[in-house]
């Protein structure tokens, strides 16, 4: 991944780790694409872009689905217009909530290198990586990893084991993270197989210095 171009994501932190509200890793996406969108346009909250690149930047194959997306964002008021219908040529115009952005104080800045590798990664994978690298202060030399367990992950972004193994899996294999295990916790809960599932996984997280 490159750092020629020195563009970045940059998403108030609170949102990445579902602290106010809830954003799920679909919309979450889309939103990050929008916040780039915005900080490229010299905060111009006015973005307005050709809805089908749009889909193809961050994987949606269907106009329905973007509608949907766009419309719970705008229910969350990350955006202030609701959008009833999609053109079928030129641009869409969608309103970014400037103030949310403006009011936060903290904010986790991504690579935006991550938008030319959407033919690997999916939404959760993109999730699972902002919500790591939040956890992460370039400038802490102390700590430069993240350390949570899964079931922090499964209460807070709403998803399973299986899938954030399943992204941890492609993150790694893709060299954006390193995953330094530590000691396994279970709740003496047994499998199909009379075995124990472990489902607290305290790990390190270490994100690719090149995302910084």
């Amino acid at each position: 991944m490159s750092n020629k171009s020195k563009l970045y994501i940059k998403i108030p932190t609170y949102i990445i780790r579902n602290e106010d509200f809830f954003i799920g890793n679909d919309e979450f996406l889309l939103y990050a694409r929008l916040s780039f969108l915005y900080f490229r346009n010299y905060k111009n909250p006015e973005i307005k872009v050709d809805h089908k690149k749009l889909m193809i930047n961050i994987s949606i194959t269907d106009t329905r689905t973007l509608k949907k997306r766009l419309n719970v964002l705008y229910d969350l008021k990350l955006i202030e217009n609701k959008i009833d219908k999609l053109p079928r040529r030129g641009e869409v115009t969608i309103l970014i909530n400037k103030k949310i952005i403006d009011d936060s104080k903290n904010f986790t800045m991504m690579n935006a290198g991550i938008f030319n590798m959407m033919e690997s990664l999916d939404e959760d994978c993109i999730r699972l990586l902002f919500y790591y690298k939040s956890h992460i202060t370039k400038k802490d030399t102390h700590k430069q990893y993240c350390f949570v367990g899964y079931e922090t992950l499964r209460t807070r972004l709403k998803i399973g084991n299986e899938t954030i193994r399943d992204a941890n899996d492609i993150l790694k294999k893709l060299k954006l993270i390193k995953i330094e295990k530590h000691e396994l916790k279970h709740d003496f809960e047994y499998g199909e197989d009379d075995e124990l599932i472990f489902n607290k996984f305290n790990n390190h997280y270490i994100v690719n210095r090149e995302l910084f």
